[in-house]
């Protein structure tokens, strides 16, 4: 799945284009709308990834701020 793939669905329902198969149009809503909801999965992984890596992160510097409190 590409940007490109997607920007190129998007212009087939801009005016002036015409579907003269209604089965047609139904297909390609379809498959625009798999494509988008393809990308807000790619992006919510991506969400996720962060968000383990940040609370790895505050866990490494919890432990540290212990270890100057209590480790002197």
């Amino acid at each position: 799945m590409s940007t490109n793939e997607i920007e190129k669905l998007k212009a087939m329902f801009a005016d002036g284009t015409g579907f003269g198969d209604p089965e047609a149009r139904r297909n390609a809503e379809l498959r625009l709308q798999t494509l988008l909801v393809e990308r807000q999965d790619k992006t919510a992984r991506q969400m996720n990834i962060l968000t383990i890596l940040l609370v790895i992160i505050a866990f490494i510097e919890v432990a540290f701020r212990a270890f100057e409190i209590w480790g002197e």
